[in-house]
């Protein structure tokens, strides 16, 4: 009897342990799949571009990267007055006293109660860790700054050399995965012309697979347990502005035809929840290209020509009119109102100095016609402005003057026009106006760059946003030089967290 127990015994023992070799071959093969099984990245701008680095370099984790433009870079690539940081190195070296908290302080207000503050902080507390990755991930220099509108210290890094940021740092990101993708296909690879339709969830709330149209326009499918959309926003998109901020709809855009907001669109029949659509930053300052004035697409006048010292003039009067380093919203409200209503047009004037110190931008602007570089006198007459020769000199005199308050309370002061200024003096004009550049709604996510549903939970597993199809980020207005550091901070998080996962 005590036999046939003891055998029964070990029948049981026998029978446990092949359920848990079985329990655990199935586990590891699951983690196998799921470790081979390449992250789609959907959209080639810096976020796209960002999470593909970090998940490729860092963690050795295979990517697919789509996107329905021939080209890599999406707006990021137009990006020209460079990436906020706080407490950075290239801060130090100029005895600059900022930190996150500051930095913080100045997006929360700008926001103006929108937004997710989480995130905020998340983005401000990230900045140094994103400018350094760039600077020792990819030899990016980020050596100069500018104080840009709404900030309370210089913080937008860019780099001393002929290229504008956002080419600079969007083509070193993408000749990074290019090279990868030579060397180990099986590691990157890049789909151009593939156009996203459809993400699929299975019963258990995992991602499962990615559908696209390829080149030849044939749909084709992407088995994933993680997709990142960086797919940027909808400022083309007539029908989207139409909805959300229809107010809008005549204004020009600096946006290329491919944001048209498709993530936000699959996101949200996903169930995403879409936060502040309607808040759409309309940039003070787009080109007006003297060839082509009625282009509905405007080439950006960076805020760095104005936070390294540029100017606003009204037409109607040739006088100032509005502190140029105020937030976005409120330099676009200014030139709305007291600047000619068939165009709102404003000039835009910069002395020698800003030249000298924004070289490598200007010249290019000058290249294109958009920036023209001629006397005092020559501008008074070009632009018909009704002011004396004098009156214009003194304003300029005044800007210039150490001594005397702004009177537009303007606080960072620099590359002025000088105290000798007369009529011969060289000066450089453009004609701006205001034009659609920035959404800052989308599908709202949590700090771990996951995207979550209207009651704040994850939507799904492995299903992440960064960049601009993101909401919350902003509020009501973006700062510049926080829509590539959102793309670098949020990237490298969807990166981080899809490789924690893989790792359980």
């Amino acid at each position: 009897m005590l036999s046939r127990t003891i055998k029964r015994v070990f029948v049981y023992l026998a029978i446990i342990a092949l359920i848990l070799t079985i329990r655990n071959t199935t586990q590891n093969m699951s983690s196998k799949k799921l470790i081979t099984s390449p992250v789609v990245i959907i959209g080639s701008g810096l976020a796209g571009l960002t999470t593909g680095n970090q998940l490729v370099t860092k963690h050795k984790i295979p990517i697919i990267l789509l996107d329905k433009a021939s080209s890599i870079g999406g707006n990021s690539i137009k990006a020209s007055s460079g990436i906020n940081g706080a407490l950075t190195n290239t801060q130090e070296k100029f005895h600059i006293n900022d930190s996150p908290a500051a930095f913080y302080r100045d997006t929360l207000k700008s926001a103006k109660g929108k937004g997710v503050p989480d995130l905020m902080n998340k983005l401000s507390r990230d900045s140094k860790s994103a400018i350094s990755w760039l600077q020792n991930g990819f030899d990016l220099k980020l050596d100069l700054l500018a104080q840009l509108g709404g900030h309370s210290f210089p913080r937008t890094h860019r780099s001393s050399g002929k290229k504008p940021p956002g080419f600079e740092i969007v083509s070193t990101l993408s000749e990074k995965l290019k090279d990868i993708q030579k060397q180990n296909p099986k590691l990157v690879q890049i789909k151009l012309d593939s156009k996203v339709i459809g993400v699929n969830v299975d019963t258990k709330g995992q991602v499962s697979n990615v559908e696209y149209t390829d080149s030849d326009g044939s749909v084709q499918k992407i088995e994933t347990s993680n997709v990142v959309f960086a797919s940027g926003g909808f400022g083309f998109s007539k029908e989207m502005l139409q909805e959300y901020a229809p107010h809008l709809i005549n204004l020009p855009t600096t946006n290329g035809q491919q944001t048209t907001g498709d993530g936000q669109k699959i996101l949200q029949k996903l169930g995403a929840d879409l936060i502040d659509m309607n808040q759409i930053q309309v940039h003070p300052t787009g080109f007006i290209d003297p060839n082509d004035r009625s282009s509905n697409w405007k080439f950006l006048a960076a805020e760095a020509l104005r936070g390294l010292g540029g100017i606003l003039i009204n037409p109607l009067n040739g006088k100032r009119f509005v502190n140029e380093l105020e937030t976005r919203d409120n330099v676009t409200r200014a030139i709305q109102t007291y600047c000619p209503q068939d165009e709102n047009k404003a000039l835009l004037i910069m002395s020698e100095k800003v030249y000298e110190n924004y070289k490598p931008n200007m010249d290019f602007y000058m290249f294109k016609n958009l920036i023209r570089k001629m006397s005092v006198s020559q501008c008074l007459k070009e632009f018909k402005l009704p002011i004396s020769e004098i009156d214009f000199i003194d304003d300029l005199k005044l800007y210039s003057s150490t001594e005397a308050a702004d009177p537009f309370e303007r606080q960072s002061v620099i590359n002025t026009f000088g105290s000798n200024i007369n009529h011969e003096t060289m000066i450089y004009v453009g004609e701006i106006t205001p034009v659609v550049h920035f959404t800052m709604g989308g599908a709202r996510i949590n700090e771990k760059s996951q995207v979550v549903n209207k009651r704040g939970e994850v939507l799904a597993h492995g299903l992440y946003a960064a960049g601009e199809v993101s909401g919350g980020v902003h509020g009501a207005n973006r700062l510049g030089g926080s829509s590539l550091l959102e793309c670098v901070v949020f990237g490298r998080t969807a990166a981080d967290n899809i490789a924690s996962s893989y790792k359980k």
